[in-house]
């Protein structure tokens, strides 16, 4: 069954069954997977299945959280929760340089006047260290998200329209089990298996990323860097 058939016409018990058909491929398939957790609306749906598979989770899968310096206090409470409820930990890695420092060599409002050089410095680089030495990793990316309501995909996100469950990068294997996922699947199966999330969801934000960027629950503009992530150039885009 395609991601595009999944997508429009499975029910999310098909679509649950998929997800964990594709966590099991994953032990088989590789030596030493990581799970890169955001402790965002997606990311807790990946991080209950893979408790829910025939993983000893810590053993079999390494996982990582990236504090890039800029979370809001909210998605801190939710991972010590979230660690707490499924008895894991994560290990947390840092960027060579914090925002304030770009700030202080670059200027004010650099996430603004220059977004590659923030979001590489903060996100994306950081995040090939957390991924460096494993043969796959796990992430919450879903097609709905580069995806508007006319089908066409918005300016951050247009990428993900494209995914599909495993995905060959230049020196990693990128796993999306929820690939074929809606908005509304995630939040039904937040429901279904009472999974604690974030509360700044319950006041309208559909953004939970970095503080400077997020306005009204939204982002202020759109740039993503971690698509390069794993690819071997690592230059900005024009």
């Amino acid at each position: 069954m395609s991601t595009e058939i999944e997508i429009e016409s499975a029910t999310l018990d098909e679509k649950i069954d998929k997800s964990l058909d594709v966590l099991e491929e994953t032990w088989d398939r590789f030596d030493a997977p990581v799970f890169t957790c955001s402790f965002g609306k997606d990311s807790n749906v990946v991080l209950d299945l893979i408790d829910r598979s025939t993983a000893d989770v810590e053993a079999q899968t390494a996982l990582s959280f990236l504090d890039h310096g800029n979370h809001f206090e909210a998605t801190w409470e939710i991972k010590e929760e979230l660690e707490s409820d499924y008895d894991v930990a994560f290990e947390t890695y840092e960027p060579d340089s914090s925002y304030e420092e770009l700030v202080s060599e670059h200027g004010p409002r650099v996430n603004q006047r220059k977004p590659d050089l923030c979001c590489q410095t903060l996100k994306s680089a950081p995040m090939e260290r957390m991924i460096d030495g494993h043969d796959g990793w796990i992430t919450g990316y879903r097609i709905d998200e580069g995806l508007d309501d006319d089908g066409d995909g918005d300016r951050s996100y247009e990428w993900r329209k494209n995914l599909d469950f495993f995905e060959q990068k230049d020196e990693v294997v990128r796993i999306n089990p929820i690939v074929h996922w809606t908005a509304e699947d995630v939040w039904e199966y937040h429901d279904r298996r009472e999974i604690t999330h974030n509360e700044l969801y319950d006041e309208g934000f559909e953004c939970l990323g970095c503080k400077q960027c997020t306005l009204d629950g939204d982002a202020l503009f759109a740039y993503d860097s971690i698509r390069r992530v794993g690819d071997e150039a690592q230059e900005a885009d024009d």
